[in-house]
């Protein structure tokens, strides 16, 4: 941990996706929240509703809006509590929290978010795995098979350790129907309008190895190019890792330009 945090840094809070609790940020070897700790961030990553010890949103419905409406609240209370003397948040979102995370940067929060961070996300999902999550049986989550998750959640071997993989399992819940199905069909039908009203900068990445998004430079272009109104963008289709890059060898790469990122939308306001 670091003895002091950076003066001027940013508030960072991580939202993780679809089937994992927070602990997703922080496996051994790969955490978000050790890196972030030693370069002097304070880095929060709150379970979303539902997930882990945050309760279920009344009446069960948990679409992204409400999702981000309740997670609204919860940064707030973060921002009253540990925000003092910093210049705002940097929000970061992986796959589902990082549509949750657009959904909540498009509600203009009062608390004073400085930038949006994005992986893991994209606006069009291969056939077969559109044509998978319909064919799923309604009513109970959904926990995907270790053969399944190794194959769309990871990339190639070289690219991830089997120690990692295994260790990630610690954080692994099984994932509401509802959003597996929301993930690849409301979203990709409302991100370009979500986008539109996010005014903060974005850095986006998608992996090459990602096997539940289409994956090219082309939509890579096309999903940056929703952020019309976001004073710049940062955008790399990321060689030689996969959908959960956080726990892949290049994680400490992607943790260090997330955090890069936070210090450059604290510095140039």
């Amino acid at each position: 941990m670091a003895t002091a945090e950076v003066a001027g840094a940013p508030l960072v809070v991580a939202l993780h996706g679809g089937g994992y609790h927070r602990g997703y940020f922080d496996v051994p070897g790969h955490s978000l929240l050790e890196l972030g700790a030693a370069a002097g961030f304070r880095v929060f990553t709150p379970d979303r509703p539902g997930y882990g010890a945050s309760d279920p949103l009344p009446g069960g419905e948990a679409t992204f809006a409400r999702q981000a409406e309740a997670l609204d609240a919860t940064i707030g209370a973060l921002w009253t509590e540990h925000g003092e003397g910093r210049p705002g948040v940097v929000l970061l979102g992986h796959s589902i929290g990082g549509a949750i995370a657009v959904h909540l940067a498009a509600r203009q929060p009062r608390w004073p978010l400085l930038g949006l961070s994005i992986h893991g996300v994209g606006d069009r999902s291969p056939a077969h795995v559109t044509d998978a999550w319909h064919a799923l049986p309604a009513g109970a989550p959904v926990e995907l098979p270790p053969e399944q998750r190794r194959a769309l959640l990871y990339g190639p071997e070289g690219t991830v350790d089997a120690e990692a993989v295994a260790a990630a399992k610690a954080a692994v819940e099984p994932v509401p129907l509802a959003e597996m199905l929301e993930i690849v069909g409301k979203w990709p039908e409302e991100v370009a309008r979500l986008a539109a009203a996010v005014t903060v900068p974005v850095q986006y990445t998608l992996a090459e190895y990602d096997g539940l998004w289409v994956v090219d430079e082309s939509r890579v272009a096309a999903f940056t190019g929703y952020f019309e109104a976001a004073p710049w963008v940062d955008a790399r289709l990321q060689a030689g890792a996969g959908h959960n890059l956080d726990h892949h060898r290049l994680s400490r790469a992607l943790h260090l330009r997330q955090l890069a990122f936070a210090a450059e939308c604290a510095a140039r306001g």
